[in-house]
């Protein structure tokens, strides 16, 4: 029997890491430790993305300045892998909702206390929750369906959000916040977008109302709704209801995010220029640039690629991120530029092209 890869062992780690997150999440009372949550799922995302970059063969290990090809060490002379700050950068494009809820629980690491963890847990929630969804998302849409968590985990049995006489409690919990955690969250919020800001990558918000009545056929004791599903005068019909429902905000349930296929990203292109810009174009200016495959259907990358594209296991070829529409489109942006880049003149769009 072969030996399994080596991310496999890597990705076996990252799964086990975020389980352990949630079970310390999820436990009652003095056995909850919001603290190794934020541990285990920074371990967890460290995994994950590790295990992705070594799939694709590419870096994950920092290496001497100065152009040297020399790995920095460990004290145990062990290569030095890259922390999760430094994957963020080549994984996640600046502004990605995904990446900012992650930098939000890098950066909360060093600022909780113990005997505040609960004042924390009750101020974060939202951002909690988006981080287990996220990394669930980037698990299959990394790795595929098989990976997901979603077997091993269900819906946790709760009082503490459905009971009025603890709205108290929470209100208490918040006020109890240390003031460096607060000085914390303000200041890491204050510096994100609005439209990140209420992304529900970045925070995850629900809204649950106890239902009373008989049982519907559904096997769940809950019934989910998405709120951008229902018109207002539905929603509003469905609020004034004594029933458990679970409203969501907009949740996008996608393979990718903004990751385009190759003639997708050739027509974003296109559609900053002044001229045609075709699929070929783009593969070879792309193989130009060292991004994307050798090769048609090749699923390593060439050495470049970091930050500008990912491989699809769903597709089975790569998908190219806005980066480098962006890069690309500035490269080309005139018809010197162009002609300098491709070797021959560009051809001007037709009218209904325009």
């Amino acid at each position: 029997m072969a030996r399994p890869p080596a991310w496999r062992h890597t990705l076996d780690e990252a799964r086990r890491q975020a389980l352990v997150a949630i079970d310390f999440y999820n436990r009652p009372g003095d056995r909850r430790s919001f603290s190794d949550f934020i541990v285990h799922i920074h371990l967890a995302w460290q995994n994950l993305l590790h295990a992705d970059r070594m799939r694709r063969k590419a870096e994950i290990f920092y290496r001497e300045s100065g152009g040297r090809r020399l790995f920095r060490r460990n004290p145990d002379g062990s290569k030095k892998t890259w922390d999760l700050s430094q994957c963020l950068k080549h994984e996640f494009h600046d502004n990605d909702p995904v990446r900012a809820n992650i930098e939000f629980f890098v950066g909360l690491r060093n600022h909780v206390e113990h005997r505040f963890q609960d004042s924390v847990l009750v101020a974060t929630a939202a951002e909690a929750h988006a981080c287990i969804i996220n990394f669930e998302a980037e698990l299959v849409r990394r790795f595929g369906t098989n990976e997901t968590l979603g077997s091993e985990l269900k819906f946790p049995v709760f009082v503490q959000s459905l009971s009025p006489t603890r709205y108290e409690e929470q209100r208490n919990l918040r006020r109890g916040l240390p003031t460096s955690v607060s000085t914390f969250i303000t200041e890491f919020q204050g510096r994100l977008p609005d439209t990140v800001r209420s992304d529900e990558r970045y925070a995850y918000r629900l809204l649950l109302l106890p239902m009373k009545g008989p049982k519907t056929e559904a096997d769940l004791a809950l019934n989910f709704v998405r709120q951008d599903e229902l018109s207002e005068e539905e929603l509003q019909a469905l609020l004034g209801q004594e029933g458990s429902v679970i409203v969501a905000e907009k949740y996008r349930e996608a393979i990718h995010g903004d990751e385009m296929l190759p003639k997708a990203a050739a027509a974003a292109v296109e559609a900053r220029l002044a001229f045609k810009f075709s699929v070929n174009d783009f593969t070879r200016i792309r193989k130009e640039w060292q991004i994307g495959p050798a090769k048609s259907g090749d699923k390593e990358q060439l050495p470049k690629s970091d930050g500008y594209c990912l491989y699809s296991p769903a597709f089975k070829q790569f998908v190219y991120r806005p980066k480098l529409v962006e890069r690309m489109a500035e490269a080309v942006d005139t018809a010197e530029k162009y002609q300098a880049l491709l070797k021959h003149a560009p051809a001007p769009k037709s009218k209904t092209d325009s």
